[in-house]
């Protein structure tokens, strides 16, 4: 790699942690620049805008989120193993951030900011609902869940169940938070499974 190039995936690295813990939004190159310990004037020129350095951190963050989640729980038996790899892979690549999921915060600030960062986010949260949905289907092949399991819906409530493991992670948590994750993952999990001596 080139020296330009080392710089900016160290800016990122940064940013990332940053963005994290101010917003994606609230973070202004001053901050980065601080952080990264550089001129504003030198941390500008590898991205020419704001917008720019908003869309590399999540294509940055996407890439280390298939690497630390996706990757490995793919690498897993498929079926619920998978998807308790999902679940494990997801909070140990919160918890890598101080605070904690960028796209849990990122999604915050551009509900309602048109623009290429939201589309951009807007694309790459599509893709993982999609795995999500690709994983249940697995878990339905694998004759883990029942054969009549609507995998849209549960990738609907398997991502709410991490959206809320991130609000009590970050904001409420507590010496139950853990217990009652694995207690929360359970009881989805047994919505879906097949019963004992009912696989085809």
């Amino acid at each position: 790699m080139t020296k330009g190039v080392d710089t900016k995936l160290n800016i990122l690295e940064i940013g990332l942690d940053v963005a994290s813990r101010l917003g994606l939004e609230a973070m202004t190159i001053g901050d980065l620049a601080k952080a990264a310990k550089m001129s504003k004037s030198g941390l500008f020129a590898h991205f020419q805008s704001k917008e720019n350095l908003q869309i590399e951190l999540l294509k940055y963050a996407g890439e280390m989120f298939s690497r630390i989640v996706v990757l490995p729980a793919l690498n897993t038996e498929a079926g619920i193993p998978r998807i308790k790899a999902v679940l494990d892979n997801w909070i140990r690549f919160s918890g890598a951030l101080t605070g904690g999921c960028i796209f849990v915060t990122a999604s915050s600030d551009f509900k309602d900011r048109p623009g290429k960062v939201r589309d951009f986010l807007l694309k790459q949260q599509g893709g993982w609902i999609e795995s999500l949905r690709r994983i249940a289907q697995s878990a339905v092949k694998e004759g883990d869940f029942r054969s009549d399991t609507d995998c849209d819906q549960f990738a609907f409530e398997f991502y709410s169940l991490l959206l809320g493991f991130h609000l009590y992670s970050t904001l409420l948590d507590n010496a139950d938070t853990q217990l009652r994750q694995r207690a929360a993952f359970e009881s989805l999990i047994n919505t879906y499974r097949q019963e004992s001596g009912t696989q085809s």
